[in-house]
């Protein structure tokens, strides 16, 4: 008898002591707007556990807990899954958390002040006035308003912007003053090929709308009209750090006047094309190989490190390629629309995974057991033979 109220003795002392631990305070309203407040399952674990450290610890004193309290009281959690949802919340506005010593401090000051508003916005008649109420109205009111004609300026700026990409005359005072003299002086609107390079010069290459004048005068003096060779004069005074009237004038006695055969001196002053003839080892001197480069670099918008990398493709995966595996190579480009070499590495890369897996289905793996990556991307364009 003894022994059974002992034990009956025993089990009311556990039980005192698990009320003596007491409960976690888990305000309903957290369930009532978790959804406004983007609030998973998880989250609300968290702040359960937030709060129970807040009652445990009693921090009336102080304004929030640490993370080494939330460990103490809560030692199921592991400070890497707490971390993680702790940044969670602080993204969304639900907590606050500053450093302190050699801790972390959280602080669920900005979750009650959401909460205040959803209780005052959907209870407004019950803790505001009508007044207050009215006010509101008009405050929303006017904030309308405001998104409202802030969205008509950004359609006035988005349709200013859009004129001026279709209109190059709109685009700086720069550039329709060089422009206009070049319509003027050609006697014809200015063609899309010569606006592109005219944004080349006075952008990429930074010359003065003044420099610039003065080189398509002696240009034009010259019958040179092409926008092809006039970059390719341009390209030369940027190279030789040419910046005087001066200096342009010597410039084009010494190398456009001073040979009988002018259109082939003036020619071979291309660095692109010599340095496309050097990476390659392809002779560039042809004219008719230099058309193929142009029409790459003009016709077909590619830019020159992208020319150059065809012909690397070329170099690395042909014995005896040339002009003709390149322009294979950059019209599949052009039909995929790839202009970036970022976006070739990619391809490539993908190429070789639907390489590897067509020749994985066909069971010829231990064939490729000792091959390198790039015996294995033999070929990326097939050069087209009728061409």
């Amino acid at each position: 008898m003894l022994l059974k109220v002992g034990k009956m003795m025993q089990q009311n002392r556990t039980w005192m002591e698990i009320y003596r631990f007491g409960y976690v305070n888990i305000p309903g309203v957290l369930f009532n707007y978790a959804k406004e407040l983007e609030l998973e399952l998880e989250d609300i674990g968290v702040l359960s556990t937030l709060l129970y450290t807040f009652q445990k610890s009693k921090p009336f004193l102080q304004s929030g807990v640490t993370i080494e309290q939330i460990l103490q009281y809560c030692p199921f959690l592991t400070k890497q899954k707490l971390s993680r949802r702790l940044n969670r919340l602080k993204r969304l506005s639900i907590i606050e958390i500053n450093a302190v010593k050699n801790d972390k401090e959280v602080y669920l000051e900005p979750l009650f002040i959401k909460l205040e508003f959803f209780i005052t916005r959907d209870n407004g008649e019950t803790s505001k006035s009508k007044t207050d109420k009215t006010e509101i109205e008009k405050l929303v009111k006017e904030f309308r308003s405001k998104i409202e004609q802030l969205q008509l300026e950004l359609e006035e700026e988005k349709n200013k912007r859009i004129i001026q990409d279709n209109n190059p005359y709109l685009l700086d005072a720069n550039y329709k003053k060089v422009a206009d003299f070049i319509s003027r002086k050609t006697g014809n609107l200015m063609s899309a090929k010569m606006a592109k390079e005219l944004k080349v010069w006075l952008s990429d290459m930074a010359f003065t709308p003044e420099f610039l004048l003065c080189m398509l005068e002696l240009s034009f003096e010259r019958n040179i009209f092409n926008p092809h060779d006039i970059s390719r004069i341009a390209a030369d005074l940027k190279q030789y750090a040419i910046k005087t009237v001066e200096g342009l004038d010597l410039y084009f006695k010494q190398y456009v006047d001073s040979d009988k055969n002018r259109a082939w001196k003036f020619k071979r002053f291309d660095p692109d094309i010599a340095e496309f003839g050097d990476f390659t080892g392809i002779d560039m001197n042809a004219e008719a190989r230099k058309k193929a480069y142009y029409k790459w670099r003009f016709d077909w918008n590619f830019s020159h490190k992208m020319i150059m990398k065809a012909g690397e493709l070329m170099c690395r995966h042909t014995k005896n390629g040339g002009l003709e595996y390149i322009d294979s190579v950059l019209h599949d480009w052009m039909s995929k629309e790839i202009h970036q070499v970022e976006e070739v590495e990619k391809e490539i890369s993908n190429f070789k995974m639907r390489n590897k897996k067509q020749k994985s289905n066909n069971g010829v793996q231990k064939q490729l057991a000792g091959k390198s990556s790039d015996e294995e991307y033999e070929i990326f364009v097939v050069p087209n033979k009728s061409k």
